[in-house]
């Protein structure tokens, strides 16, 4: 079975093949109609535009009168134009509707226009897989206002993402063109959420092997699968009931803190949020110490934690210097957060 891009390009061809034939008829006619009124007006003293009014109210059943008196030869000419005109008009209204619903039902979810909005993207997210994890994630990412582009073969799954107004590619995520269409090697990161530890960890080796740099997560219906799927690619390996149970059993014994940590982790809302930022190599806090900052006085945010490769300095001290590549996460409104980042990216 051909690819749906193929099969897109055959009936684009065919259809607009399909319409130069009554679009032709038509031009014909209306030339070979002024031409005709034209010399059978001659004697009237006929212009050329008064040969082409005659020629579109005739095809275009439209009637005003006639410009130009007509004799038997005249009347008989005009029978020809309107029979032919009017058949060639009626013909290309048809072909244009079909091609309209032929391509609708080729291409339900719009995939020509997806493509064309999906190849401007920078810097975006890739969710393979739009199953009861990957809903959850697509709303997260929605809300954060961050650009993605969902992967899925299911048609359920399509719809949804359809209706949602979601960035889709109808298509298998193990396969490394459906990732490539997906724009993968300039996105940002990848999340894997199938239903089948088998596909993510393909899913991971293709996006891996197609851009090293991505960040990749996946989803994990087994524990033991976490290992391999690392192993395989990916930066973050997590299953959804592990979570799950750890989630709940924190509820139960500190309630508020589960509470306060949902607060600040949601994103696109203006109360506190809590990022991660990194210090970029242009940032001209580098090099400096903590003690000689005043993040908190220039930008309202509060730093909580210095992460600097796999070493995690909460509260970091007056002597902590900072360096290119280090995470700080901070607390803070949206926009108290936007001016560290600002003031870290350099």
């Amino acid at each position: 079975m051909k690819p749906l891009s193929g099969r897109l390009f055959e009936s684009s061809r065919y259809q607009r093949a399909k319409l130069l034939i009554p679009l032709a008829l038509v031009v014909m006619v209306t030339v070979v109609g002024t031409l005709g009124y034209k010399w059978l007006g001659k004697t009237q003293g006929a212009s050329w535009l008064d040969s082409l009014f005659m020629t579109i109210t005739t095809i275009s059943t439209i009637g005003y009168g006639e410009i130009i008196a007509l004799d038997a030869s005249g009347k008989i000419f005009t029978i020809f134009i309107a029979l032919t005109g009017i058949g060639s008009l009626f013909y290309s209204f048809t072909v244009i509707i079909e091609n309209l619903l032929s391509s609708r039902l080729i291409d339900p979810w719009g995939e020509r226009r997806m493509q064309h909005e999906i190849k401007k993207l920078k810097d975006h997210i890739i969710i393979a897989g739009l199953g009861r994890v990957g809903r959850q994630a697509a709303m997260e990412l929605h809300e954060a206002k961050m650009p993605f582009v969902v992967v899925d073969s299911n048609s359920e799954s399509l719809q949804l993402a359809s209706q949602q107004g979601y960035l889709l590619i109808a298509g298998d995520a193990t396969h490394d063109s459906v990732l490539e269409m997906a724009g993968v090697s300039s996105a940002r990161g990848l999340i894997a959420t199938t239903g089948d530890d088998a596909s993510n960890l393909y899913i991971v080796l293709s996006a891996r092997a197609l851009n090293p740099k991505l960040y990749i997560v996946s989803r994990a219906l087994d524990e033991f699968s976490i290992p391999k799927i690392i192993r395989a690619g990916a930066d973050r390996a997590i299953s959804p009931y592990a979570i799950g149970g750890r989630r709940l059993a924190h509820l139960i014994l500190s309630p508020a803190c589960v509470d306060f940590f949902d607060n600040v982790m949601k994103k696109g809302e203006e109360k506190f949020s809590l990022e991660s930022i990194t210090v970029g190599a242009a940032s001209p806090l580098r090099g400096k110490c903590i003690s000689s900052l005043t993040l908190l006085r220039e930008t309202g945010a509060n730093v909580l934690v210095l992460v600097r490769e796999n070493e995690v300095i909460p509260n970091p001290d007056s002597s902590t210097v900072v360096q290119v590549g280090d995470q700080l996460l901070a607390l803070g409104t949206v926009e108290q957060l936007d001016r560290l980042e600002n003031l870290l990216a350099g």
